[in-house]
């Protein structure tokens, strides 16, 4: 934990960074990012994945929180050669506190202290704020999404899997294996293990716990549901590259008519469509503009903070 004295326009606080381990600190961060984006960080902490990769950087006023904003980092790979991405993510200001200076700050010190430490960074904009994130250098990309349009029915052997309960200690221990050994199947490997059991396990509201598999055939584990015969394929977990059609095989006694991912596959024979999001815009940094530019890409879907 670093906690450090600032002046911001002549008002003092106190800038803490990486203190999860301070319940009082904690508890403040639980309370704003439920008044603000309705879910706390306390069930993340709780399960002990809550890592180094995740860094909070907070404002104090007294013993309130005023402003707030998570650095996450992620390990990639970019034409080769291995980086570190960071992604900004639950940004928030006090509504008493506004207009301020205060996420700027925040912003500035992060970029002062990982610039030079990583490989790009990228975060996702919601439409009230699309003026605030280019001050900072960051630019608007759009992603797009893979798909195929293929049925269960073209599978006539799937072979065996098994639903993984997490609150099971064999196949937490099963899945968080396969996380942290995982060879990516992925064109922008975006991986995290502390954001991956944060989707996973910590939370199951956001739907990821109940549709978690065991390919044992293919050692394999995929995120993976049915809706509305769409075959949604968050992510896949493997030590081995396995083709997709492997996968979707494996899946085939549900019902579909086609198949979508939510990342982009490094394998060909995928259709793309730009990916429509209600109110949420992709904003990245003059290091990864091209990429975007260039290749139809889409943040894995288990990756966003």
């Amino acid at each position: 934990m670093h906690l450090e004295k600032v002046n911001i326009h002549e008002h003092n606080y106190t800038l803490a960074i990486a203190y999860q381990n301070d319940k009082k600190l904690r508890g403040e961060l639980n309370r704003l990012t439920q008044q603000v984006w309705e879910f706390t960080f306390e069930n993340y902490y709780q399960s002990g994945f809550w890592d180094g990769s995740c860094i909070a950087y907070s404002l104090f006023e007294g013993g309130r929180i005023v402003s707030h904003v998570t650095a996450s980092l992620f390990d990639t790979e970019i034409k080769g050669e291995k980086k570190k991405l960071l992604q900004f993510g639950t940004v928030m200001t006090d509504p008493e506190y506004q207009n301020k200076g205060l996420s700027r700050f925040l912003m500035e010190r992060v970029l002062v202290d990982f610039k030079q430490k990583t490989g790009g960074m990228l975060l996702f904009a919601n439409g009230s704020v699309l003026d605030f994130y280019p001050k900072f250098g960051f630019r608007p990309v759009a992603e797009y999404q893979a798909f195929k349009n293929i049925t269960n029915k073209d599978f006539s052997t799937p072979v065996g899997i098994r639903k993984l309960n997490l609150d099971n200690r064999e196949d937490l221990n099963l899945f968080t294996d396969l996380v942290e050994n995982n060879l990516t199947n992925t064109v922008l490997p975006v991986q995290g293990k502390g954001i991956s059991l944060f989707y996973c396990y910590a939370y199951p509201d956001f739907g990821y716990k109940d549709a978690i598999y065991y390919i044992e055939e293919l050692e394999a584990i995929v995120v993976a549901n049915v809706k509305e015969k769409v075959l949604e394929i968050t992510e896949v977990f493997s030590k081995n590259m396995i083709a997709l059609q492997q996968i979707i095989a494996a899946l085939a006694h549900e019902e579909f008519t086609s198949v979508r991912l939510g990342f982009t596959p490094l394998e060909e024979g995928f259709e793309y469509e730009l990916l429509t999001k209600e109110d949420t815009v992709l904003y990245v940094s003059e290091e990864l503009y091209s990429m975007f530019e260039e290749q139809k890409l889409v943040v894995p879907f288990l990756s966003h903070t």
